[in-house]
């Protein structure tokens, strides 16, 4: 059977490990919070794509005995990131230990009760207000790199919504945000910003 969605797995991983290089060396230069959690957020990312692209058919075919804890793997980077972005939005300490906890108590549910798909929705939850918070900074601040890094974002999500119906189309959505966030990470913005 053929691997359907196997390159824009493969491209999504290798994307987010060249990117989390990229970060990191520009954490090393500027110490800044936000770079590291974007590094940790591109790490655990492009592990979880890997692991996802070793469990197919084309390589160990274990892809349904560890669909659960793909999905789970898929949720501790968006949750990562939605706990930092709403720091630094000074969203109170509360809020962010209350998000937390509740998604630690439903991934428990989840796990004794893996048919309701708690893990499935949460994430999708968690996805959204990332993509929100990033639009609202790209709209607050200009930063094109929120706007490019929610679009990623929207196309992840929309490639996950569409799984069902065909594997080939969330690889195609994982592709171009691989050639999204690669370009949006790598520089080139910057050197065509200059130039005009």
């Amino acid at each position: 059977m053929v691997c359907e969605n196997c390159f824009g797995l493969i491209s999504i991983s290798i994307a987010c490990f060249i990117i989390c290089i990229l970060l990191y060396r520009g954490y090393q230069q500027e110490r800044n919070q936000f770079t590291l959690y974007m590094v940790l957020f591109f790490l655990i990312a492009g592990a979880g794509w890997l692991f996802w692209f070793l469990s197919t058919d084309l390589v160990l075919n274990i892809y349904e005995d560890v669909k659960n804890f793909l999905i789970f793997v898929g949720l501790i980077p968006q949750l990562i990131l939605l706990i930092f972005v709403l720091t630094f939005y000074e969203i109170s300490l509360l809020v962010r230990v209350s998000i937390l906890m509740v998604t630690i108590i439903l991934s428990i549910i989840h796990l004794i009760f893996p048919t309701l798909r708690i893990l499935t929705i949460v994430s999708t939850v968690i996805i959204i207000l990332n993509i929100i918070l990033f639009i609202i900074n790209w709209r607050k601040n200009q930063d094109l790199k929120s706007l490019l890094f929610s679009i990623g974002l929207a196309l992840i999500l929309l490639g996950e919504a569409l799984i069902s119906v065909s594997r080939l189309l969330q690889g195609i959505f994982l592709t171009l945000t691989a050639v999204i966030w690669i370009v949006t990470y790598s520089g080139i913005i910057e050197k065509l910003t200059k130039r005009e």
